[in-house]
């Protein structure tokens, strides 16, 4: 049986140990990749070590980091039961890319991926902020939400972030919702059926605008048929919106402005 003084001894070397590093690692054909960080205190790690092996040779070696997330106060991604690092070949030309996903934690922030291709001599890096909605990758198109549509046209619980699917090529990211109408109009009808649960009400727009953005990358058939839409909820008296957001008349003008602005036509 232990004394109390050798408890306390014991106790001690327990509170002194340091905290052990986590790795993961990801590999594609010629490269592999480890990422290293250790849990210093809560929302607090060190290390967050990148190394990128190519075709057997140590090729890259840093410390992942991304606009507003350097350490300590910066958590690895994949949280939610997934891993922080991939390599994956996001741009379909044989040669992989490592992706890294941060945390920046907060109410509302941020996923943050950082992207390192090869380059043919060495490996550069690319950063983007997903914000709270983050993003999934499906083969190399990263699906993710049109965070400008939070706060735009409601509060950010009342407000619906229209599908977005990013292509990446050559360390920047490209736009190519278009490219997929079926994603699209998945979308549009989702955000159709929650505006229609709650339309009449003052918390409604936020939904109306994504389904609105949704119909107008559709074409021209689905932005006739959303101005129609429009209009008739406007003389049905449902484009109502709590005080300091615009309803009526000025919610359409607004949307139409921002969606112009953003590129979705309008």
């Amino acid at each position: 049986m232990l004394r109390p003084f050798m408890l306390a001894v014991v106790a001690a070397l327990v509170l002194a140990a340091p905290a052990a590093a986590e790795t993961q690692t990801a590999s594609l054909g010629a490269v592999s990749a480890t990422f290293s960080y250790t849990k210093v205190d809560d929302f607090q790690y060190s290390g967050m070590d990148v190394q990128i092996t190519r075709a057997g040779a140590v090729a890259y070696t840093g410390v992942a980091s991304g606009p507003g997330c350097a350490p300590p106060y910066c958590a690895p991604g994949g949280a939610v039961g997934g891993s922080a690092l991939r390599v994956a070949d996001l741009d379909g030309d044989g040669e992989p890319e490592v992706l890294v996903d941060l945390y920046t934690g907060g109410a509302h922030c941020c996923t943050i991926a950082e992207i390192f291709r090869w380059t043919g001599s060495t490996y550069a890096t690319t950063t983007r902020d997903f914000a709270d909605f983050g993003y999934t990758l499906n083969g190399g198109t990263f699906v993710t939400g049109d965070v400008r549509f939070a706060y735009s046209f409601a509060s950010f619980a009342d407000s619906a972030m229209p599908v977005r699917l990013l292509a990446f090529k050559a360390g920047t990211f490209s736009d190519v919702t278009r490219a997929h109408p079926a994603t699209l109009r998945a979308d549009a009808a989702r955000w159709l059926k929650e505006y229609k649960k709650r339309r009449g009400g003052t918390r409604a727009l936020g939904l109306l605008a994504a389904w609105v953005a949704d119909e107008y990358r559709l074409g021209a058939s689905g932005h006739a048929a959303a101005d129609r839409f429009l209009t008739a909820e406007l003389r049905a008296g449902r484009l109502r919106a709590d005080q300091g957001w615009p309803h009526g008349k000025a919610y359409i003008s607004a949307l139409k402005r921002r969606l112009r602005a953003w590129g979705y036509g309008g």
